[in-house]
């Protein structure tokens, strides 16, 4: 009976580490969908190789793309050059700060894209007007103005940065 037990155990560890070791191994290039191919192309040498998370991303993003519209596919290839053009430092600092967003709350991130949708709904001459301002002020006065407009009206963000209400 213990050596049956045994038995039993060893297979039950055999059949346990086969099934995670195929799931480590992720999905081969072979096991993808067609279109996913398709759009996977560059990766296919170096596909069964990468890590399960790896291909994870790759095969989300690939879902992304094809159900993009032809113009958001552009806008998407013109952001991306834009990215590969960006200095290795720029990127890095990038990075950063979206990492830290991310480990902000939710409410505090949904307040800084209603910010951010605010500001590039601006005419151009306002955006310019708000940046040229803030250019100009010192660190002590840039940190103020960020503590003052957490409380005020688009209007009144808008004077704001115009010298209007300093």
């Amino acid at each position: 009976m213990n050596r049956r037990t045994a038995i039993l155990v060893a297979w039950m560890i055999l059949f346990v580490a086969g099934s995670a070791w195929g799931q480590a191994g992720g999905t081969s290039w072979d096991r993808l969908a067609p279109e996913e191919q398709k759009t996977l192309k560059p990766f296919q040498e170096r596909w069964n190789s990468m890590s399960p998370e790896r291909q994870d991303r790759l095969r989300k993003g690939a879902d992304r793309w094809q159900r993009m519209t032809p113009a958001e596919r552009d806008q998407a290839n013109q952001r991306y050059q834009k990215w590969r053009e960006l200095p290795p430092e720029r990127k890095e600092t990038i990075r950063k700060r979206h990492e830290e967003f991310k480990k902000l709350q939710p409410d505090e991130q949904q307040r800084l894209r209603d910010r951010s949708k605010w500001y590039r709904e601006l005419p151009q001459e306002e955006r310019r007007a708000i940046r040229d301002r803030y250019q100009q002020m010192t660190p002590e006065q840039r940190q103020d103005a960020r503590q003052k407009i957490r409380t005020l009206s688009p209007d009144e963000k808008r004077n704001y940065f115009k010298g209007r209400n300093k």
